[in-house]
């Protein structure tokens, strides 16, 4: 959806990835996240999604889809798309990528930690949304469908059905751009292998992590230590760079 988004027009969608990509913003979501799950500061209000999201034209996915009630108090007049996959087809795409071993081997975030001075994604973060959405990653693997099945039913109580539109991936453009009262592009909707384009990306964090944990150690020490230093990134990462 976020690619079909950008092609509409809604340039800076935000999305699981937009976090990855920009990973400063990782402090906030866990302030969001704390504020709402653990009890832990002020609950988000207008003012702080603005600082957030303000410069976004569009949200999808997580995190943003943990704050459903407070983005649509926040944001009255957005429209939201709802686009519902089965529980088993959403659950196993999870355990493809945020859930995968190759992204939250033990190793990998504890090289992370201690290393690299701008990790991909916070470690932090990780562990608030499966903890605050899915009461932990175990419980996400033995109950995540069940829950996914709520996000949804919680949307579709929430949201007027004029601003509402349930929209299947495939369907094309024509339901999606009346909805948003756009024009229909003369391309094909385009088609993203999710999980795929994820594991690409994530290689790409590795390759650019292993760059900056060598500059960390410095020039001087380059020649001894540096690689030593990137042949334990290269084993932390799982041999994938």
């Amino acid at each position: 959806m976020r690619a079909a988004l950008k092609q509409l027009g809604y340039v800076d969608t935000h999305h699981m990835m937009s976090v990855f990509e920009n990973p400063l913003e990782s402090q906030f979501w866990v302030e969001a996240y704390d504020a709402k799950y653990f009890g832990k500061g002020k609950p988000f209000g207008r003012e702080k999604w603005d600082q957030l999201l303000g410069h976004c034209q569009a949200v999808c996915d997580l995190p943003s889809a943990a704050f459903v009630p407070e983005l649509v108090a926040a944001y009255p007049n957005a429209k939201v798309i709802l686009t519902p996959r089965s529980p088993d087809s959403w659950h196993k795409s999870c355990m493809d990528t945020i859930v995968s071993p190759r992204l939250n081997s033990s190793r990998l975030t504890t090289l992370l930690r201690s290393l690299d001075p701008s990790p991909p994604l916070d470690p932090r973060l990780m562990q608030r949304m499966f903890d605050g959405v899915f009461g932990g990653r175990d419980r996400f693997i033995t109950h995540g469908k069940q829950t996914y099945q709520k996000m949804l039913d919680e949307v579709r109580d929430l949201v007027p059905q004029e601003r509402l539109l349930e929209y299947q991936m495939g369907e094309g453009w024509g339901r999606l751009c009346e909805f948003l009262g756009e024009d229909v592009p003369d391309t094909c909707f385009p088609r993203v292998n999710e999980t795929g384009d994820f594991h690409e990306r994530i290689k790409v964090m590795k390759r650019l992590a292993m760059g900056r944990i060598a500059k960390r150690v410095g020039w001087w020490v380059g020649v001894v230590v540096a690689p030593v230093v990137v042949g334990v990134a290269w084993w932390a990462y799982g041999g994938e760079l």
